[in-house]
């Protein structure tokens, strides 16, 4: 996941899902009347997402962008990409972490992450930091990650291998914690609540993505795959080839069984929430209001 520059190149899904998916919601953001929005993204990557897509979008006056993400690689190559882009700040931050720093508690208006949170097992303590972001007077999120995708069983069925497993003996680390679920929106729902979240809503939509030939999955794989950067340089080709192996085993082939190059069809479940934190002031004079009526009776 550190390959800034190919991810940069082979993220097509992520783009077109996430451009999608903030123009939708942007209809029900809270924008500040003043237009003085400011805004952080968790797992911002190689920056291609944010800056080409989600930043011109944004209110023509708003304050400030925050990119993180937890790879200083990818922090790096986003900053020397975009970095003399306007309002625009790029930061390493791990959204898991045991303490934010004070200087981001309550500084944002918006929180955005987009395919970034089934690298992500402590879901719990990922939402309580993006809580804290938020300002005390309130604001929004939109978060979208994968809840389930195939190659997340390839990660488990090649683990299985003796070639492979050495390389992949954490390999449920980094498969969604929703990948098996149920009923990932029900569960999703009930951490958002125990977060503190109101007006929250939990979409599970089943997406396609077509990725055209070998040669483009194979990209898109090593862009992502954490356990390349485990392996000698020497094994990555031979690593590829078995996950293609596994995909078609999956009969997500498509095309001629025949031709030397075909199409892979990926399904997948994307987990779409917005949520929004409520005005603490508001709620701290509500609280008081309420403990004084009940002295006085």
């Amino acid at each position: 996941m550190n390959q800034a520059s190919l991810y940069h190149r082979a993220s097509a899904v992520q783009r077109r899902d996430s451009k999608q998916i903030f123009q939708e919601y942007m209809k029900v953001m809270q924008w500040r009347a003043d237009e003085h929005d400011t805004l952080i993204d968790i797992g911002s990557g190689s920056g291609n997402v944010l800056m080409e897509y989600i930043y011109p979008m944004l209110p023509a006056q708003f304050n400030a962008v925050l990119a993180t993400d937890i790879s200083e690689r990818m922090i790096d190559f986003a900053r020397k990409n975009y970095g003399d882009s306007e309002r625009a700040h790029f930061e390493v931050l791990d959204i898991t972490c045991a303490q934010l720093p004070q200087r981001l508690c309550g500084q944002f208006d918006h929180v955005t992450s987009f395919y970034c949170l089934h690298w992500v097992q402590n879901q719990k303590r990922a939402l309580l930091n993006i809580y804290q972001l938020l300002r005390r007077s309130g604001g929004d999120c939109l978060l979208v990650f994968l809840a389930n995708n195939p190659i997340f069983d390839v990660y488990i069925e090649l683990s299985k291998s003796e070639k492979w497993g050495r390389y992949m003996t954490d390999a449920v680390q980094f498969i969604s914690p929703l990948h098996n679920s149920s009923d990932p929106g029900a569960e999703y729902s009930k951490l958002l609540q125990e977060a503190g979240f109101v007006n929250f809503s939990v979409e599970i939509r089943n997406e396609i993505f077509v990725y055209d030939g070998t040669q483009n999955l194979k990209d898109n794989v090593k862009a992502v795959c954490p356990f390349l950067e485990r392996m000698p340089e020497t094994q990555h080709e031979d690593f590829l080839e078995d996950v293609i192996k596994a995909v078609v085993d999956m009969k997500l082939r498509e095309g001629d069984i025949n031709a030397r190059d075909f199409k892979f069809i990926a399904p997948y479940k994307l987990v779409v929430v917005y949520a929004r934190k409520p005005n603490e002031y508001l709620s701290s004079m509500i609280e008081e209001a309420e403990r004084l009526a009940k002295g006085l009776n």
